[in-house]
């Protein structure tokens, strides 16, 4: 079965959101993707819930940049974050603490 497109994947956030694993998170997270499906969004998450936004952020909390491929694969659970960041395939600027829990604030995609 194909992978969901970056598009796929950006358009269910709000949806996979999960606001127990976030209580109390006021943070704007900023996704630099390279790559044929590459993009720019940024997700700001506040008061439980989590919107997206197509573009860049005057000031995010969380910087995030990968190629699109290690992006597809971090939300499909075949590398963490962890994982792609010490293979230099995930570059991040903000505070580490939320970048290493980030995983948990979103459930993973539902593959029909």
């Amino acid at each position: 079965m194909a992978d969901p497109s970056i598009q796929q994947i950006i358009a269910g956030m709000p949806s996979r959101f999960n606001p127990k694993a976030a209580p109390d998170i006021d943070v704007v997270l900023q996704f630099k993707l390279s790559g044929k499906q590459g993009d720019e969004f940024f997700a700001d998450i506040k008061n439980n819930t989590c919107e997206l936004h197509k573009g860049v952020h005057d000031n995010p909390t969380l910087i995030l940049k990968m190629s699109d491929k290690t992006y597809v694969d971090m939300v499909m659970g075949r590398i963490t974050g962890q994982e792609a960041f010490f293979k230099r395939k995930l570059q991040y600027q903000g505070p580490i603490a939320l970048a290493v829990k980030l995983n948990r604030f979103f459930n993973p995609p539902e593959i029909n």
